[in-house]
């Protein structure tokens, strides 16, 4: 559907081919000089300089005699993001080329924006001599990829993605020239495997050309309107989306005029990638140049879960290597439950399948939010009656437990759903509001009744969520009031000196063909680089 309102569309081949798409408009915008200098100087990791031999970022302490980590004690790095000593020890400091001395200097994450105090070169390649007596060469980021894209030339990059070479062109022109520009993209790396690399590539458009933080600009991701991250904790307010999600089901609160406050929560559950199941009983083993190393990690179950159940999310579309899954993954799962408002192809796969309503039918109050819009949004309890056998979400949850509890002689199985099972889930949704930093205004938390009747301005059900920007835009004050991103350097990132980064040849961004569906050598990185090993 975009495609069909837009000026023009630039196709690609299935599988992230137009990861080399994005990287020839960078190649594009750097040698033609469209990028926007004072801005990448004083908000990316561009001038930055990096060890041509270890391939990790130069650090003060390697060249200045008696270095000391600057002090940001004072700085929005401790007052406003919660910086601890123990993470500042291990962050520390970075280099750049000071152009008007001709010499590396070190800076914080702190001196961004309006407190850089020095004019940092963005090209170029320098020696510099270690304490210990080395002579090393360094390069800024911005020589680096200079250099690195010169592979993913338009006619390469159309050779590789399957692109228009002067669509390619015209993209690079269109973002070096247009202010705001902003770049959306579909789901990350729930669905495709390199996906990072492509979500890298686009941040890297728009930090390229000082998109980042200005209106009309960013990055956006289309999938996922149910942003519990919205939800946000504090120590003052509470445990935000917490207060329903982490409440300890061995002491459920059950008296509904209580709040749930960081004293009830515990964190019970462990992530995994469900992706890595395609390895099965195998683990996800690499050769890398210090030796062997496992990927999967030490949480990695050699033989899946027996018990898999699902909602809200297609599994077999966001898995990788399907086939290995289809085939022989979950044959070996005793028991795969999919909880879905729609018949999906995961549900072909499953044992059970539990229908959920869908929005229009919903018979109890929900509450959400987006990641693209400043909306907070209650809606339910007035539904109409399902099409289907079907019920909310959270009802399917508390039926269930209402069986355990039968079935093991287990009250706490039905007590942690008791207002959902009462059709109160605005006990559970009203904890939220009232824990959370972005659930309120000058008068305290939201009251989810009157949200329901508009009383806060907006349509029935609708309110604002506490942001500084309306419209939301993402890293408003990191630009306008220069404070650093929420990243180790406190600047956008284009470069990764993380070891695994180094040793996976993804320090920095590259095309990677994918793992399957592909014509070519599955997950070959295509460069030439000498910056990648």
């Amino acid at each position: 559907a975009p495609s069909a309102k837009s000026d023009y569309w630039i196709g690609t081949r299935p599988g992230l081919g137009d990861l080399a798409l994005l990287l020839s408009v960078a190649h594009l915008i750097i040698e033609n000089k469209g990028y926007d200098e004072e801005y990448i100087k004083k908000f990316s990791d561009l001038p930055l300089l990096v060890r041509a031999d270890t391939l990790k970022r130069l650090r003060p302490e390697e060249i200045i005699e008696g270095y000391q980590q600057k002090d940001l004690k004072n700085g929005p790095s401790y007052s406003g993001q919660g910086l601890t000593d123990e993470q500042r020890e291990k962050i520390g400091d970075f280099c750049v080329w000071d152009s008007a001395n001709n010499q590396a200097v070190a800076i914080s994450r702190d001196e961004v924006g309006e407190k850089l105090t020095v004019d940092p070169a963005l090209f170029g390649e320098f020696k510099v001599k270690t304490l210990d007596g080395q002579e090393v060469q360094v390069l800024t980021v911005m020589e680096m990829y200079h250099r690195h894209l010169k592979d993913y030339d338009p006619k390469t990059a159309a050779e590789i993605s399957g692109a228009d070479p002067e669509l390619i062109e015209r993209l690079a022109n269109d973002l070096s020239t247009i202010k705001p520009a902003a770049i959306h993209f579909g789901e990350g790396i729930n669905h495709y495997f390199h996906a990072t690399l492509h979500n890298r590539a686009c941040f890297f458009l728009a930090t390229l050309t000082g998109n980042i933080g200005r209106h009309g600009g960013g990055c956006y991701a289309w999938a996922g309107n149910y942003k519990g991250a919205l939800f946000q904790a504090s120590a003052w307010s509470g445990p935000g989306v917490g207060a329903y999600k982490d409440e300890d089901p061995f002491n459920p609160v059950l008296d509904e005029t209580a709040d749930v406050t960081h004293h009830h929560i515990h964190h019970y559950a462990s992530g995994e990638e469900p992706s890595y199941w395609a390895h099965g009983e195998k683990i996800l083993k690499v050769k890398t140049p210090e030796g062997e190393k496992v990927f999967t990690g030490k949480t990695h179950l050699p033989t899946p879960t027996k018990a898999f159940w699902y909602n809200n999310a297609n599994f077999i579309n966001q898995a990788k290597w399907v086939y290995e899954i289809v085939h022989n993954i979950l044959p070996k799962v005793d028991m795969v439950i999919d909880q879905q408002v729609e018949w999906t192809g995961s549900a072909e796969y499953a044992d059970l399948v539990l229908p959920a309503n869908g929005w229009v039918e919903f018979q109890d109050l929900e509450v959400g939010g987006s990641c693209s819009n400043p909306y907070l949004q209650v809606w339910g309890g007035d539904g109409i009656q399902p099409v289907h056998d079907s019920k909310d979400d959270a009802a399917i949850f508390a039926g269930v437990a209402d069986a355990l509890a039968a079935l093991t002689d287990e009250k706490r199985f039905s007590d942690y759903w008791k207002f959902i099972k009462e059709k109160k889930s605005k006990v559970y949704i009203q904890r939220v509001l009232n824990s959370c930093t972005t659930t309120r205004n000058e008068e305290g938390p939201y009251d989810v009744d009157r949200i329901v009747k508009g009383e806060y301005g907006g349509e029935p059900g609708a309110a604002l969520f506490l942001f500084r920007t309306y419209p939301r835009l993402p890293f408003y004050e990191q630009i306008n009031d220069s404070i650093p991103f929420y990243t180790d350097c406190g600047r956008l990132a284009a470069y990764c000196d993380l070891s695994e980064a180094i040793d996976a040849g993804e320090n920095l961004i590259v095309h990677r063909e994918p793992v399957e569906a592909t014509p070519y050598l599955p997950n070959v990185i295509v460069s030439t680089s000498p910056f990648l090993k």
